[in-house]
């Protein structure tokens, strides 16, 4: 049965790389009506907005190379696009749903008081998808031999990326569960069982599915 929380809210789905961030969010938009904010595609078409703009130049270079880029661009740029769906009342869905943010301290001590103001803290939830290093290594490489994606191409990336969320993302999950909003989830099943155990942690604070303007 399809759900949605009582309130409209932000929801994070965390996890370290090949945990199914991406296919998760994508099952909870749907059965939730959620708008989902896939932050790589947002730095993406940031990017490609004005190639010539030295800054921009500098954050490509990070993007391509798998490390992180800067916090405070990164930041900006989620939420001038937050704001801009808040004006429209998010398009009449739920609330939002982020894949893969925040990634370091700084968005996440920026992050959470900006949305907090827009959905307020009981309606924010952070889903973080347990699983392994070697799985997570495994499912991407196997993901690249079947779809390639410029974003996970080569080892040395790879590696790169999975350094970055041990050293700079873990801290982040540390803040979250300190503030109450997190909650884990089994990540090594496969993606259906894996999204029944989700929406089994979040029924507790929903309801069947019902129209938005009924609770405004």
């Amino acid at each position: 049965m399809d759900m949605e929380l009582k309130k409209p809210a932000a929801i994070m789905m965390m996890g370290r790389p090949g945990a199914g961030k991406d296919t998760q969010a994508k099952i909870l938009a749907d059965k939730m009506g959620l708008i989902r904010v896939v932050t790589s595609d947002l730095l993406q078409k940031k990017l490609n907005e004005n190639p010539d703009d030295p800054d921009i130049k500098k954050e490509k270079e990070i993007f391509e190379s798998g490390v992180l880029n800067t916090p405070s661009w990164v930041l900006s740029v989620i939420k001038e696009y937050i704001e801009k769906l808040a004006k429209t009342n998010f398009n009449g869905k739920n609330g939002v749903i982020f894949s893969g943010s925040p990634r370091t301290s700084y968005e996440v001590e920026n992050l959470i008081p900006f949305i907090e103001k827009i959905f307020g803290l009981e309606n924010i939830f952070a889903l973080y998808l347990e699983i392994s290093e070697e799985v997570g290594i495994e499912r991407i490489i196997k993901r690249n031999k079947e779809n390639p994606r410029s974003l996970d191409e080569g080892p040395e990336k790879l590696k790169t990326r999975t350094r970055e969320f041990d050293v700079r993302t873990r801290p982040v999950l540390d803040y979250l569960e300190k503030m109450g909003i997190l909650i884990r989830i089994n990540g090594m099943p496969p993606a259906e069982d894996v999204a029944a155990e989700i929406a089994k942690k979040l029924s507790p604070f929903g309801r069947p599915l019902v129209r938005r303007e009924h609770y405004k």
